[in-house]
């Protein structure tokens, strides 16, 4: 039963999504997928209550969805990670590689080498040119362990985890060698994080601590609202400079010029050690992708081509599924490149 269905669930501060993909066929085929409010601290917390409580959330969840697996692939969140493009390399043997990158990894990992695990995938490798580069991925040992401990407390198995960069990569990119090369936002809760993707392999990452909850916040504080009815404004008027007197606008701009500055500086650090192979696009990803006028704003500042994300794309879809529902579903990039994995 296993081998025939893949769970994606991601764990979000806000929020929990699950998707679940039939692999039976030559094309993935939605089976079900939804998504809970994450209970607060939740995952954040380092308290066995907490965690406890998230574990039942996340149960709850895949009982809803009727998952027909216990085994799920999850994703770790960007900013307890440590990632890097390693581009200063020789050419390597294998054996050599691990060597290297355990050195190199002393440089961008602020943690003693026994509390990490190191994950690296071969970018290009040249024995003529005398040079490799890799993408490395370090994960804090005791983050991995509490992830796993509230999977097990949830009685579900991890076929697999990952980064939220590399499922969001699989759902809207693939391995398509022939796709241009592609800046992508993962507009989170609590972070934004920016993945360069280039012949299907990404090239540069980046995370921030400005999200979607920061935004909520600032609506919140500036007209004294609860936090659930800033939500709901930041949702109506977004960056409308044309709408409620263009006070929302004026909120959240500064927040959001974070945010694009960050792009505009991924862009520049790509374009100048790629100068042949320059972004062509912008794809928008996670629950933050629809505020209002994002798309114009972003374009405007960034003069490249913005999508929004449909992580649905590549997947067969039952009928019995409304494209409305699928429309507002942006926010299950990462669940459904999880559920995407098949190794």
């Amino acid at each position: 039963m296993s081998a025939e269905y893949a769970v994606g669930v991601d764990i979000g501060s806000s929020s929990i999504k699950a998707v679940v993909l039939s692999h039976k066929g030559n094309t993935p085929k939605l089976i079900s997928f939804g998504s809970i409010a994450a209970p607060s601290p939740g995952i954040t917390s380092d308290n066995p209550v907490d965690l406890e409580m998230e574990a039942k959330a996340i149960k709850t969840l895949i009982a809803s969805i009727k998952s027909p697996t216990t085994s799920v692939v999850i994703a770790l969140p960007e900013s307890k990670i440590f990632t890097r493009v390693i581009e200063d390399l020789p050419f390597l043997s294998d054996e050599e590689l691990a060597s290297a990158i355990r050195y190199s990894a002393e440089e961008f990992v602020p943690l003693p080498a026994d509390q990490v695990n190191l994950y690296w995938q071969v970018i290009n490798r040249s024995k003529q040119q005398n040079f490799t580069s890799v993408f490395v991925i370090a994960s804090p040992k005791n983050t991995v362990n509490k992830y796993l401990k509230v999977l097990d407390l949830a009685g579900l198995k991890p076929q697999a985890l990952e980064t939220e960069l590399i499922a969001a990569t699989r759902a809207l990119v693939g391995n398509n060698q022939y796709a241009p090369t592609t800046m992508i936002i993962n507009f989170g809760a609590g972070s934004t994080d920016f993945a360069v993707v280039s012949k299907g392999t990404i090239q540069l990452t980046r995370s921030i601590g400005t999200g979607g909850l920061a935004l909520t916040r600032a609506i919140s504080q500036y007209l004294n609202f609860e936090p659930m009815q800033a939500e709901e404004y930041k949702k109506v008027y977004g960056l409308l400079e044309d709408q409620l007197g263009g006070k929302i606008y004026q909120v959240l701009k500064p927040l959001v010029d974070v945010i694009a500055s960050e792009a505009q500086r991924v862009v520049q650090a790509y374009q100048t050690k790629n100068p042949q192979n320059h972004i062509k696009r912008v794809v928008l990803a996670g629950g933050g992708a629809k505020l209002p006028g994002l798309v114009i704003y972003l374009a405007n500042v960034l003069g490249l081509e913005i999508q929004e994300a449909d992580p649905w794309y590549f997947i067969e879809k039952d009928n019995n599924i409304l494209p409305k529902q699928l429309a507002e579903a942006i926010q299950y990039t990462v669940a459904v490149g999880l559920a995407l994995r098949t190794e």
